[in-house]
């Protein structure tokens, strides 16, 4: 209890009371002080006005504000001490519970009172502490960098640092001694030192069998050790649990929860794997590099909106027949964040590490029959200081829970090692066991060990007998299996694995448990500051990751896997980087089966304690032992894995004694890996081993891949950050790794978009608003939350195929074309590091204005890496029709491979065989037109004759009318055509796009009224607009037959913020269905577009919007040759062709309305936007780094004058225009939809016609065909994700949206 200071004296001695009194009769002078402030006391302080005292609200984050709180026994943050600064009566006030957090006065935000990390030398820091005369214990505290300020608070009881007079009450305070600040007795939670109690040793993945026998009988689980056994010993307890949820950690269930005998059946049930949070238990926070909690490790105090919880679990279970008398093993794959666990009643352990494996011996706690488990999940703990990472922070048993049981005395781990030959044809293998013995009695084994090939076939076998002592409860044993020929070696190209079967026996022979891991034979080599595989200098093309799923939250499901590594793979990606913890070891499985180079990272990141509170943690003795922990498990558990190529220490946590710790644990366990730590190349410490960049210009990768301070391999560990509409300029990245001297590669930031789905809707089945997924993102959430910063992924949340995805691809593809059009000669050069080329073929469509007109597939000859083939294409001369001819090329599978269908392409190219005419023809009006008139009013001139009418707003200069048979084309001068420079992409700033939605026009000036030429019967006009970006000249010809020309002369008069050279029009809602020729068939930019080949394609405008996590500018489709947009409601059709350089696309939204909306959800259909751009700015990588890899100088908007041209002909239904057959009729034969999960297409279909369905990287996901015609032809698309998909009908490729 506290005893204030006016309580003390009330109750001094009689004679001092006295005294007191005798002093007040006789003292002239006004009292003092009476009691001196002393550094080694604890103090209120409290106001002179209310009463209350100083608190920061029991935080310890630097930059809270410091408050008036009433006295309270249950608050860390209301006491205080002193520091003399060695100036008369000046200190610093620390608080007493967060003794790094001083008051600073806060100078540069508006002197409201605040707490910073304590600083000596902090000027904001030093306050003089000076006593009110006549008043006890009362004092004005006083900044020392302006006599004239003290802390007073205002009349809303605010704390500032103001000019308030010192003899105001307002501006006085009394010191009340009071106790020590008593923080709470830690348990484990808020304990450094205990992040696991009773949890077994590290290991090696294994699943035990009773034999051999029943080992190769669960073949499934046998080739694909991520399916889950049958007939192993092994029971699973995944399903539904029992919960009690609640916020009150102190008051969380206790025995009435763990009892042996408790009722649960009235309890909540909960799925297992699982977030609380996705199921409705609280909320998920993003708050990036912020903590949750205040920064006073390693207690946790919540901040303001976020609060932590505890998560009571029960089941029960029943044990496995003959499971008595064996070693019952718990096994937790992980748990967010700490957990205490019990059986039967009994305590068995407790367990933090989020995202590492915990295992538990219940041999002395299970009985026969039924058992329970239950296990107490808390939210947020010390451990969770070390779980900061770029994440939705949820909670609880969010991966796989089982048991499993081996003897007594038991295989307990295993180590794989192999020494290749010189010429990597031979190895020597070794197994080192350690077996353990439980049985406390002398016990005799034999133990096989069996190496065999992927057929089954046993290429080396070895059986020693080993005994252990009662006393001896762990032994190592050696297992060589000799010399191995002609081993087939593992890469990701080649992902050749090879199967350890360990079988453990009686004395007598008897096989009592087996297990069989998968093994690849692999070389890796750091030398000449290059990474080298079998021999091979190998580039790292690479992603990062995140365990996340938009229904599931961080549980991520086998299924979800299979999809991001097979897509990986179809995209030519090579590597990941676990970013910022292990994987489970079912997707470390799937790594080395379909062939991925894995950068295993620890999961430490405390990025809040390293960037804001100077990595206190990382250099902190009594952290280490978590630190290294951490670390170890990853490793014992993970090195037989021969994808693992790296190991990494972690994630943005500064360098300090713990991470060199780490590194030499990390060495002392596996020499041959390389160690990765971004933090020590950044802060200049030694424990990496390579040069590791985050975000880095293309300047600096080309710089530091060529020569670095270190000499060491160069990886930029996270780049092109590919939040939103991004992704720009990968392939100058990549020119730049390439050949460089140091250059390894990287990994893009990030794989995947983070959104989610809130628990209120996927209750209610609520998963899609206005035709789009009803994601969430931080702005959702409480905490200090970070936004859309979230949603960084080349994909999207559902897994759909994207155009950055298709950009990527491109990029990373290793094979290089080249061709020659006088010997029709395609020459293919090898860049793939283990494969021939003759295990592909080569396709080809040869196509005039974007027709295919001829295709064929053709062999490979053999090409071994690094060298060159040719293939000679069977085209005849190419007709002399003045069409454009493009060819095509595709090396694609020329057999099923794991991971996609034969026929599917890994590399493509397009040539173009013959280029486009420079100008458009002359308009052939028909000699029956009806002539034009000009009709002129007081603010209207009018164009056009019976059949349509374009009409000229004469005060502002702009079109507010076009009319063509009885169709509004233009119908108010808003939709008219105008300069627009407006584009919203996160991308483009690195703190957000703060570009105004103003396109800077000041003026339109008429320079030539409409007048007729009489010798073409044409009406000429030209509007002059001028401004702050760009001065636009329009000159409009309009002819009899409804074309309109309108040729359009930019200037550019300013490079700040020039996002766009083009013009806008907008027209009618039910203008959707567009058929195309340009770069497709999704969005391309200028710095994205290796991936887009010139072709025509059929959309609409509402899938011509890419449903970005945030919305924002998108669509565009370089190098338009022409497109025909229909009004869908009248009929009418507007052809468009293009003289020059054009980009266009065709939005359902208008872009400021785009920017103003947090989710695609919330936009609503107005008009629909066309964009005909001279040039568009790329998009760079510009959303991380410092300094910001924005976009590159040469794909800003250029500087001067630029001209293009484009036609507009509108026809009606039926019109008999003279529009080639090409352009429309072979594109407009059918319908194409996506309805009720199956794509149907609807007109007359002649007979053998095919239709097949891809993803955007080019996968089959469904075909179907007719031999007789039909109006019809559908196909299911249901179990594909949501996402755009390409339907090619016969020859016709159409873009659909699921």
């Amino acid at each position: 209890m506290t005893i204030s200071m006016k309580h003390k004296h009330t109750q001094s001695s009689a004679w001092h009371l006295k005294g007191l009194l005798a002093l007040l009769a006789f003292c002239s002078a006004s009292l003092t002080s009476w009691a001196q402030l002393s550094e080694s006391k604890t103090y209120y302080i409290k106001s002179s006005v209310s009463g209350q005292v100083m608190s920061n609200g029991s935080s310890g984050k630097a930059g809270e504000n410091i408050k008036l709180e009433d006295v309270s026994d249950y608050s860390y943050g209301q006491k205080w001490k002193l520091r003399s600064t060695g100036n008369a009566n000046e200190y610093a006030i620390v608080s007493a519970g967060f003794s790094s957090m001083a008051l600073d006065a806060n100078p540069s935000k508006g002197y409201y009172l605040l707490q910073w990390n304590y600083s000596a030398t902090s000027d904001n820091e030093k306050f003089v502490i000076e006593a009110v005369d006549g008043k006890a214990d009362t004092y004005t505290i006083t900044w020392a960098g302006d006599k004239s300020r003290r802390i007073a608070e205002n009349s809303k009881a605010e704390l500032y640092v103001n000019t308030t007079a010192a003899t105001s009450t307002e501006a006085q305070f009394v010191f009340e001694e009071t106790s020590e600040q008593q923080m709470p007795e830690a348990e484990e939670w808020e304990n450094e030192t205990i992040f696991g109690v009773n949890k077994l040793p590290g290991h090696a993945t294994f699943m035990p069998y009773a034999s051999t026998a029943k080992l190769q009988a669960d073949k499934a689980r046998y080739d694909y050790p991520w399916v889950d056994p049958t007939g192993a010993e092994w029971m699973s307890l995944n399903g539904v649990w029992n919960l009690k949820w609640g916020t009150n950690i102190l008051a969380r269930p206790r025995e009435d929860f763990y009892g042996d005998e408790v009722d649960a059946t009235s309890w909540d049930t909960i799925s297992v794997p699982s977030c609380l949070e996705m199921k409705g238990y609280g909320k998920p926070y993003y708050i990036n590099d912020q903590y949750p909690f205040a920064d006073n490790s390693p207690y946790i105090t919540m901040q303001s909106g976020c609060e932590n919880s505890v998560a009571s679990y029960r089941r029960n279970f029943t044990l496995p027949e003959g499971w008595t008398d064996k070693r019952v093993v718990l096994h937790f794959d992980g748990i967010y964040s700490a957990a205490y666990v019990w059986v039967n009643g009994k305590y068995v352990g407790y367990t933090e590490e989020s995202n590492n494996d915990a295992e538990f011996d219940l041999s002395n706690v299970v009985r026969e029959g039924e058992n329970n488990v239950s296990v107490q999940v808390i939210r947020f703990s010390d451990g969770s200081y070390l779980e900061d990472q770029d994440m939705w922070r949820m909670s609880g048993i969010h991966r796989d829970v089982y048991l499993y049981a081996t003897p007594k005395a038991y295989v307990a781990d295993h180590v794989i090692n192999s020494e290749l030959s010189s010429d990597f044809a031979s190895a020597d293998v070794t197994v080192r066991l350690s077996m353990n013995n439980d049985a406390t009695q002398p016990v005799q084994k034999k133990v096989r060990i069996r190496l065999l090939n992927s057929q089954g076939e046993v290429k080396a076998e070895s059986t020693n007998d080993v005994s252990l002592d009662a006393s001896e409860t762990e032994h190592v044993e050696d297992f060589s299996l000799g010399s191995i020929d002609g081993v087939q070696l593992w890469s990701a190209e080649q992902p050749n694995l090879y199967t350890i079967e360990v079988a453990q026996m009686t004395a007598n022979g008897q096989e009592e448990m087996a297990f069989a891991t998968k093994y690849g034979f692999r070389k890796i080599e750091n030398k000449n500051g290059r990474i080298y595989l079998n021999g091979q200098r190998v580039y790292f093309r690479g992603v990062n990751t995140q365990d996340t799923h938009p229904v599931h939250g961080r549980s991520i499901d086998v299924q979800t896997m299979l999809r991001d590594v097979t897509m990986m793979k179809q995209a030519n990606i090579n590597t990941v980087r676990t970013s910022h913890y292990p994987r489970q070891a079912k997707m470390n499985a799937m790594f080395d089966y379909y062939g991925l180079y894995v950068m295993d990272e620890a999961d430490i990141e405390c990025h809040y304690n390293w960037y804001y509170s100077h990595a206190t943690i990382t250099n902190a003795d009594s952290w280490k032992a978590q630190f290294l922990d951490r670390t170890e498990r990853m490793v014992l558990r993970d090195r037989n894995h021969p994808s693992i190529i790296f190991w990494s220490l972690g994630n943005e946590s500064g360098t300090g004694s713990n991470m060199q710790a780490t590194y030499d644990l990390v060495k002392s366990i596996d020499s041959e890996r390389p160690v990765h730590y971004e933090g020590a190349t950044r802060e200049r410490a030694s424990y990496t081993d390579l040069y590791s960049v985050m975000y880095p210009t293309v300047t600096n990768a080309a710089n530091d891949a060529k020569s670095n301070r270190d000499k060491k391999p160069y990886f930029m560990c996270e780049y092109a950050h590919s939040m939103g509409n991004a992704t720009g300029n990968l392939k100058e990245y990549w020119d730049a790794i390439i050949g460089s001297t140091y250059g390894i590669g990287g990994c893009i930031w990030d794989w995947v978009d983070q959104s989610i789905y809130d628990a209120a809707d996927i209750k209610r089945n609520y998963l899609t608003e206005k035709g789009y997924p009803k994601y969430r993102s931080g702005y959702d959430y409480p905490g200090p939350a970070q936004g859309n910063f979230v949603n960084n992924g080349i994909i999207t949340a559902n897994r759909a195929w994207s155009p950055k995805l298709s950009e990527v691809k491109s990029v990373f593809q290793q094979v290089a074309f080249g061709y020659s059009s006088s010997k029709k000669m395609v020459t293919l050069t090898n860049n793939f590091n283990f494969s021939n080329l003759s295990q592909y073929k080569l396709a080809y469509a040869l196509l005039a204005d974007g027709v295919e007109v001829k295709t064929d597939t053709l062999a490979i000859p053999s090409a071994l890496p690094g060298q060159k083939t040719t293939v000679e294409l069977p085209l005849s001369t190419l007709a002399d029709d003045g069409k454009e001819y493009l060819l095509n090329l595709y090396v694609v599978l020329a057999n099923d491979a794991s991971w996609a269908q034969a026929g599917y392409p890994i590399a493509q190219q397009q040539y173009t065989l013959r280029t486009r005419a420079a100008h458009l023809p002359a308009v052939s009006v028909p000699a029956d037109a009806e002539a034009l008139t000009i009709t002129k009013n007081r603010t209207n001139t009018e164009v056009g004759n019976s059949k349509f009418s374009v009409t000229l707003n004469t005060n502002s200069n702009q079109l507010q009318g076009w009319k063509y048979d009885g169709t509004m084309i233009i119908g108010a001068v808003s939709q008219a055509f105008s300069y627009d420079n407006f584009r919203w992409v996160e991308n483009d700033e690195s703190n957000g796009n703060t570009l105004k939605s103003s396109n800077g026009v000041s003026s339109r000036t008429l320079l030539q009224e409409p007048t007729l030429d009489a010798t073409t019967g044409a009406v000429k006009f030209s509007v002059q607009e001028n401004g702050s970006y760009c001065n636009t000249r329009y000159d409009y010809t309009v002819y009899p037959d409804g074309t309109l020309d309108l040729a359009s002369t930019y200037t550019t008069q300013t490079s700040t913020n020039l996002r766009r050279i083009g013009t806008r029009l907008a027209l009618a809602s039910s203008f959707d269905t567009i058929r195309y020729y340009a770069r497709g068939p999704w969005e391309n930019y200028v710095d994205r577009c290796q991936g887009t080949p010139l072709g025509r394609y059929t959309s609409t405008a509402s899938d011509f919007f890419t449903a970005y996590s945030r919305p924002q500018s998108c669509g565009n489709r370089q190098d338009l040759r022409d497109f025909t947009i229909k009004d869908n409601r009248t009929g009418l059709s507007l052809y468009v062709q293009t003289e020059g350089k054009v980009s266009f696309s065709v939005l359902p939204y208008e872009d400021a309305t785009i920017a103003s909306k947090r989710h695609c959800w919330e936009l609503s259909k107005s008009r629909v936007i066309l964009h005909l751009d001279y040039y568009q700015q790329g998009l760079g990588n510009g959303s991380c780094g410092s300094p910001s890899p924005t976009t590159l100088s040469k794909y800003l908007c250029p500087q001067g004058t630029f001209t293009n041209k484009v036609r507009f002909r509108p026809f009606s239904k039926n019109e008999q225009t003279g529009i080639s057959q090409t352009t429309l009729d072979a594109s407009s034969s059918y319908s194409v939809v996506v309805a009720d999960g199956r794509v149907l297409c609807t007109g007359s279909i002649p007979a053998n016609t095919f239709l097949t369905v891809y993803d955007l990287g080019g996968s089959v996901v469904a075909r179907t065909s007719t031999t007789v015609a039909t109006s019809q032809l559908s196909t299911s698309i249901a179990t594909s994700p949501s996402g755009t998909y390409l339907v090619k009908v016969g020859k016709t490729t159409y873009k659909v949206v699921k």
